[in-house]
């Protein structure tokens, strides 16, 4: 048959026997069945549900079964929360001294101490080279004259020299040059001579142009007092016609070209924004019975300011050239010439004006 004992009430410890009167406090199964009479507490079926059966002896252990599987991993703790710091173990033992290490970068310098006293004298040392000569000191003030000697004896008769006047020409600057020598001299006589002045002006309004390239276009010769304009632009030389023969003239003897002058007076404003315009004279040269002028490269002369921006009427351009010189044989033709170039953002141009220059002439 079934054995059974009382359950406890739910919630409640179980009580050991004795405690509460008869045994359990609730007796469910059977009034008589208590804690002194196990055996006798039997409910037979259907028993009720506080019942249950008495356990049995234990029985010997039995063997150990196998290690069940390896549960699942647990949640990963909380990365923000560190746990607590364990207590530090106990100090190991010292271990080895290890090896020296490299010696350490070398410090900076220390402050300089004190100066100490000053040592004993040495001993004198060996006379040095001697140093180069001085300088030779200033000249001592002059001695008195001495008493007047004896007057020695004649010499011979000695032979005169004779002097000749060999030229006279005019020059820049005045000399006399002794071409011979002694005894017989033959001078020569260099009078001063003042330049030549000859004046030109156009006498009227002259065209000056400019070519595509801002080159020099149709110049301008200038007369006394009149001026003729070359249907064509200037070039490097011009030829012997009627405009180069009426306005050049001929040198009555060898002479040099020391210098030149210029002016010009516009007649009309000009608008020039980004272009700049100059003036400027030359003189061109033709030798005795050359066909062709050429220019004299000393005389050419740019007047002064450069037209640029707006140009009112009536602005004078002007200039004289520095000194210089150049030799011409009687007979050359000389025949001044006024002309204009440009450069800029429209270099073709055209200015017209009246002219006026002077070459200066030293025979």
């Amino acid at each position: 048959m079934n054995v059974f004992h009382c359950q406890d009430r739910r919630g409640e410890a179980p009580r050991e026997c004795g405690t509460a009167g008869r045994g359990c406090s609730d007796r469910c199964c059977d009034p008589h069945c208590g804690c002194e009479r196990p055996q006798e507490c039997c409910c037979p079926p259907p028993q009720p549900p506080c019942c249950v059966p008495c356990p049995g002896p234990m029985g010997p252990v039995g063997p150990m079964g196998p290690t069940g599987p390896t549960g699942a991993t647990g949640p990963a703790g909380s990365a923000s929360m560190t746990g607590a710091t364990g207590p530090a173990g106990p100090q190991g033992p010292m271990g080895p001294m290890g090896p020296t290490g490299p010696q350490g970068v070398q410090g900076i310098q220390g402050v300089p101490g004190p100066i100490g006293p000053t040592g004993p004298e040495g001993v004198q040392g060996i006379q040095g080279v001697p140093g180069p000569a001085g300088a030779t000191g200033a000249t001592g003030a002059t001695g008195a004259t001495g008493a007047a000697g004896a007057t020695g004896a004649a010499g011979p008769q000695g032979r005169a020299d004779t002097i000749t006047i060999g030229t006279t020409t005019a020059g820049p600057t005045p000399a006399v040059i002794d071409t011979t020598g002694s005894p017989n001299h033959v001078l020569d006589f260099v009078l001063p001579s003042s330049p030549s002045v000859v004046a030109f002006a156009s006498g009227g309004t002259v065209n000056l142009t400019t070519g595509p390239s801002g080159e020099a276009g149709q110049p301008c010769l200038l007369g006394f007092g009149s001026f003729a304009q070359l249907p064509g632009p200037l070039t490097a030389q011009l030829p012997s016609g009627a405009e180069t023969s009426a306005f050049s003239f001929p040198l009555p003897a060898a002479a040099s070209l020391t210098g030149v002058a210029a002016a010009f007076r516009s007649a009309f404003p000009l608008s020039l924004p980004g272009t700049v315009l100059n003036i400027s004279l030359i003189v061109f040269a033709a030798a005795p019975g050359a066909q062709t002028f050429t220019p004299v490269a000393e005389s050419t002369l740019t007047l002064s300011p450069p037209a640029t921006g707006d140009v009112p009427a009536g602005q004078l351009f002007s200039a004289v050239s520095a000194p210089f010189s150049v030799s011409l044989p009687a007979g050359t033709q000389l025949l001044p010439v006024l002309y204009a170039s440009a450069s800029g953002d429209d270099p073709s141009q055209i200015v017209s004006g009246q002219a006026s220059a002077s070459l200066s002439l030293q025979l």
